[in-house]
């Protein structure tokens, strides 16, 4: 190792005073001495005021306390450790987490090696709650089997340069989660990361656990795209065309478009939510209905939408493609006719996800932006074990599943049906999704699509 340099170590606390201990122990035992050690009590009613307390006055000069009287959110945590750091690098800690004895010293090593790197972090140990280990996570190499840059580290024990971060301006405040896509999506290009295939910590899973609360986790998420976009500079707005295909009945739901939810039709829903969207430039309807054509005429006459392109589909016999593909060439060329120029982008909506929301449309878009993707589709995560059909039968594929635990290199994604957004260069080579493909996930009900009758007004 070239240097000796000082690691900044926080360790965020609310109420879990009974890990704190160990937690603190695992960095006293550190073969790599040369840290500071931040505890932070995040207005905690048990022990963590006095535990913390213990320690610093053992190791005065290396361990400081901080008390806020009552929460004010990891990410505000964060941003005043940043600014109290002295640290060449930086890493957080959780309080019911605990580090290898050999963590800081692999990750130090390996910056410090490595000039074009700004970042590191390894893989680590699944726990319960009693601290017995049930499973390893072992992530996908950066640059070998993580190509997309799409895979950030786990917020907790990711080894960063402290100034790196204060140029960006700290973390995201308005965000209360998802804090390693937060330094992710602002750091990794800049400063660049890699990746250790070894165990550097202990990741304790019991039911407070932040990472079980998916709803909030994909909200923040949603959150850090934006603002990640806002921040880019792309100064170019591109022209994004909203493509929702419409069919007027099927053998099991007739006149689909025109039955309402809460009053409302489901193609005027669609369109509202498309124009919800500010980043659409115009969309169209496309269907092989007139009545559809008409009705959506219609509901643009009487200001219930907003200004729209409709498209009359042709015969299906000529379809060599997924319809999909077909249907965005189809009315990209559409488009180039009436306006002159093809969109940048299309964005493929459908009608039957009643509860996509704006911020949805929002979210891939920035992603696609972003993260130089050719493609963004929406996914839910299969959360129950799957198998597929091997030469002995049935193989368990997500064996992790059955102890209740999300590795990710057995994480499996479906597509939800509500959206694709594709660069306009990929269709016109005859490519639904190009060679990078990211995508947005979508909760459970988020990503429910109208099966049958039973979800309309009466």
């Amino acid at each position: 190792m070239k240097t000796n340099p000082l690691v900044t170590i926080y360790i965020p606390c609310r109420n879990y005073g009974k890990y704190l201990r160990q937690s603190i122990e695992s960095v006293l035992s550190q073969i790599y001495s040369n840290w500071e050690l931040f505890i932070i009590d995040e207005g905690s009613n048990d022990d963590t005021e006095e535990i913390s307390k213990e320690y610093q006055s053992k190791h005065p000069s290396k361990i400081f306390f901080i008390k806020n009287l009552k929460p004010i959110g990891l990410q505000k945590v964060a941003n005043k450790v940043l600014s109290k750091a002295s640290g060449k690098y930086m890493i957080r800690l959780d309080s019911d987490d605990w580090f290898h004895e050999i963590a800081l010293f692999i990750m130090v090593n390996k910056l410090e090696s490595n000039k074009n790197a700004g970042i590191a972090y390894g893989n680590y140990f699944y726990t319960n709650e009693s601290g017995n280990i049930i499973g390893i996570e072992t992530k996908h190499k950066l640059g070998e089997e993580d190509l997309s840059g799409q895979l950030p580290p786990h917020g907790a024990c990711t080894l960063f340069e402290t100034d790196e971060l204060r140029k960006e301006g700290g973390y995201s405040e308005n965000v209360d989660a998802q804090d390693g896509w937060d330094l992710w999506y602002k750091l990794y290009r800049k400063i660049g990361a890699l990746s250790i295939d070894l165990p550097l910590f202990y990741y304790r899973q019991h039911e407070k656990s932040l990472s079980r609360d998916s709803d909030r986790l994909l909200k923040a998420r949603a959150k850090i795209f934006k603002e990640a976009r806002k921040k880019s500079k792309i100064n170019y707005k591109p022209k994004i065309l909203a493509l929702i295909p419409v069919k007027e009945s099927y053998p099991n739901i007739k006149n689909v478009p025109f039955k309402k939810i809460n009053g409302v039709s489901l193609l005027e829903k669609a369109i509202n939510c498309a124009f919800d969207s500010k980043q659409i430039s115009d969309l169209v309807i496309f269907s092989k209905s007139q009545k559809v054509l008409d009705f959506s005429e219609n509901l643009e006459k009487k200001n219930k939408v907003s200004a729209h392109m409709r498209l009359l589909r042709k015969s299906e016999s000529n379809l060599q493609n997924i319809p999909i593909n077909d249907f965005m060439i189809s009315v990209g060329n559409f488009y180039k006719d009436d306006t002159g120029s093809y969109p940048d982008i299309i964005i493929y909506l459908s009608l039957h996800a009643i509860n996509r929301r704006a911020d949805h449309i929002d979210k891939a878009l920035n992603n696609l932006l972003i993260s130089n993707s050719d493609s963004v589709v929406s996914v839910q995560e299969e959360r129950e074990p799957m198998f597929n059909h091997g030469d002995s039968g049935l193989n368990l594929i997500n064996p992790g599943r059955f102890r209740n635990l999300s590795f990710d290199k057995e994480k499996l994604y479906r597509f939800n049906g509500s959206i694709i957004a594709t660069k306009w260069d990929n269709i016109k080579k005859g490519s639904l999704f190009g060679l990078k493909t990211s995508y947005i996930e979508m909760s459970q009900k988020d990503s429910i699509q109208i099966k049958d009758s039973s979800v309309f007004d009466n």
